[in-house]
């Protein structure tokens, strides 16, 4: 998987040195980011001539820009092969062979064939379940959507992100959720991505967004280890059997099944999407402290790379997931 993000990397700057600021996802000129796995080396140097500085990440993980787009919003494309060219230059197929000698390895079943280091967001719902686990079921009474729901130390859950279009906040001429890469299809995979403030109505009747204390209750529950209140060991029982990248998925002991579905953001010089098949990010309702309030709330995270489990805090106005709990 790592060969072929780098492969990317070169065929997108190493070659052709027309890396845009890294605003755009594949086949959109929307603003959109994909995240890719922490690499050194090539793909560092990518990250460095592409200016991703201008990128704010998702709190533990590295995201990069996935291709370079021409101003238009056309993708570079390889040169045509000339008889003028230097005699100096190296071909594409030459220097993947200096890299690569065994040979480039690209994961089909896992990755988007229109983009890098994807995990399938197509995927129909439950395909990332665990066939071990008895799941229980509860139905929304707003759009009739069945959602599995998992019992964990007396704590009812779903174990589904929510999937519920804002109709509150539809009229509204400021955006207040998303589908990741603003398609509807990636909602049916992976649920909504909600600001915190629409996070806080948007579960159904008899649910309701988590606390810190629910979240410390499940991590408690599941024998997640705490080393110190923003910091638990023990991601892999809550995530799915299967989605997340860089060999990030789980033992989903408890049903839980968390997936990567990244994260709606902001900066002052753009937004996007980035994180999927990565980063899960669940809101809390418990805010921060003192005038941080105004700003920040706090959600719970796990990452691709390693089996933590962060509470910590997020930008109210960023997009994240949404799990409930039953009252």
């Amino acid at each position: 998987m790592k060969k072929f993000q780098i492969l990317a990397a070169v065929a997108a700057c190493g070659f052709w040195a027309a890396c845009s600021n890294g605003t755009s996802n594949p086949g959109s000129a929307d603003g959109d980011v994909s995240s890719v796995e922490k690499t050194d080396g090539a793909t560092a140097q990518f990250a460095k001539q592409s200016g991703s500085d201008d990128v704010e990440p998702v709190e533990d993980v590295a995201d990069v820009p996935a291709v370079a787009n021409t101003d238009d919003g056309e993708d570079v494309a390889e040169p045509e092969s000339s008889s003028s060219e230097p005699e100096s230059s190296v071909s594409l197929d030459s220097m993947l062979s200096v890299l690569f000698p065994d040979g480039i390895d690209v994961d089909t079943a896992r990755h988007d064939p229109d983009s890098v280091g994807v995990w399938h967001f197509y995927d129909p719902r439950g395909t990332h379940d665990n066939p071990n686990f008895a799941y229980g079921e509860m139905t929304d009474p707003r759009d009739g959507i069945v959602y599995k729901t998992t019992t964990i130390g007396g704590q009812v859950w779903m174990a589904e992100n929510l999937n519920y279009f804002d109709i509150e906040g539809a009229p509204s001429s400021i955006k207040n959720d998303w589908c990741y890469w603003d398609k509807p299809e990636n909602c049916e995979s992976a649920g909504r991505l909600y600001t915190w403030t629409v996070a806080q109505r948007i579960c159904p009747e008899g649910w309701h967004l988590p606390t810190n204390e629910d979240w410390a209750a499940l991590l408690v529950a599941v024998e997640a280890d705490s080393v110190n209140e923003i910091l638990w060991k023990g991601a892999s029982k809550l995530k799915a059997i299967s989605g997340w990248e860089n060999d990030g998925s789980g033992t989903d002991d408890f049903g839980f099944t968390a997936l990567p579905a990244g994260k709606k953001f902001f900066t002052k010089v753009q937004d996007g999407f980035t994180g999927h098949g990565c980063s899960a990010l669940m809101w809390a309702s418990t805010e921060a402290e003192g005038g941080a309030a105004d700003s920040l709330a706090f959600r719970m995270e796990l990452d691709c790379s390693n089996d933590n489990v962060i509470i910590n805090t997020a930008k109210k106005y960023d997009g994240l997931s949404v799990r409930c709990i039953k009252d």
